[in-house]
C-alpha cells in the first residue's frame, strides 16, 4: 500500500466524523466491485447501486470491525 494510500478502516473511521472525501473515496474504491455484480439491465443497476451506496452512506456508523 502506497504512502498516500488509506487503508479502507482509516476511510470508515473518518467518513464515520463526517469527512465526505473519505466517504467518496470508499464508494470509488468499491465501485467496481459493486459494478461486477449488478448486470441485469441498466436501468435496474442504477436503481441497485444507488439504493447500495445510500446504504453505505446511512449505516457507516454501524459498521463493526
Amino acid at each position: 500500500m502506497s504512502e498516500n494510500k488509506k487503508s479502507t478502516i482509516d476511510l470508515i473511521v473518518m467518513a464515520r466524523k463526517g469527512n465526505n472525501e473519505a466517504m467518496a473515496e470508499l464508494l470509488e474504491q468499491y465501485m467496481p466491485l459493486i459494478n461486477k455484480h449488478s448486470y441485469i439491465n441498466e436501468k435496474l443497476d442504477e436503481d441497485l447501486r444507488q439504493e447500495i451506496f445510500l446504504k453505505i452512506i446511512s449505516n457507516i456508523s454501524s459498521f463493526k470491525f
